[in-house]
């Protein structure tokens, strides 16, 4: 074909529409419309581009899947979470308390008054001494008397007689007598000379009580 038939355009040579009949032309969407002139060192470094591009793709798709993960977040594999049980694991080490020597001090509470007895639910009673006189001979001596307050048969009227180291005692029983009760007279023999006291209690379920002392001269 002569040279004026072809025309120059940027570089290359464009044959025109009428070289197609001639045979097969380069046209627009011929692969090597512009890989023609290209030395091998180009055509490597632009497969090295796309090859980049590639790559970069497939990790952004990668981090857009996982949802609710950050961007450049660090994703734990299920096999972080397994734990090896030939592993030995951390354990609290057991704290020992020794106890001291010296006891600790107990609280005691300290009595402000003194303890008081159990109340007598029985009714308190004073007999009152009837006999002997204050002046009495030496011989028997007879004690008897009467408690008020109280009206019944069976309590023990104790009579006791005194003077110095000896003391002497008799007993008799209560009598219901009206409105009071009666303790008859106990008597005393050999009496001798000296100063005596006399004291009278009454005991019983209902009531109990002790008689004022009496004194008396035996001559």
């Amino acid at each position: 074909m002569p040279l004026s038939a072809a025309r120059i355009h940027g570089g290359h040579q464009d044959w025109g529409p009428g070289h197609a009949a001639h045979g097969p032309g380069i046209g627009p969407g011929h692969p090597y419309r512009h890989g023609v002139g290209e030395h091998k060192p180009v055509r490597v470094l632009r497969a090295l581009g796309v090859a980049t591009l590639v790559v970069a793709s497939v990790i952004t798709l990668s981090s857009c899947s996982q949802p609710g993960a950050a961007p450049g977040a660090a994703t734990s594999s299920p096999a972080d979470d397994i734990v090896d049980p030939s592993v030995p694991t951390a354990t609290a080490t057991p704290t020992e308390t020794i106890a001291s020597d010296t006891p600790a001090p107990v609280a005691t509470e300290v009595a402000t008054s003194a303890p008081t007895s159990s109340a007598d639910s029985r009714t308190a009673v004073v007999p009152a001494i009837t006999t002997p006189d204050a002046t009495m001979p030496a011989g028997p001596i007879d004690v008897a008397a009467i408690v008020t307050g109280v009206v019944e048969s069976g309590g023990s009227c104790i009579a006791t007689l005194s003077s110095g180291s000896t003391t002497r005692t008799a007993t008799s029983l209560g009598v219901a007598a009206g409105s009071y009760t009666g303790c008859p007279a106990v008597t005393f023999k050999s009496v001798p000379a000296g100063t005596w006291t006399v004291r009278v209690r009454y005991d019983s379920t209902k009531a109990a009580g002790s008689s004022a002392v009496r004194t008396v001269e035996v001559r």
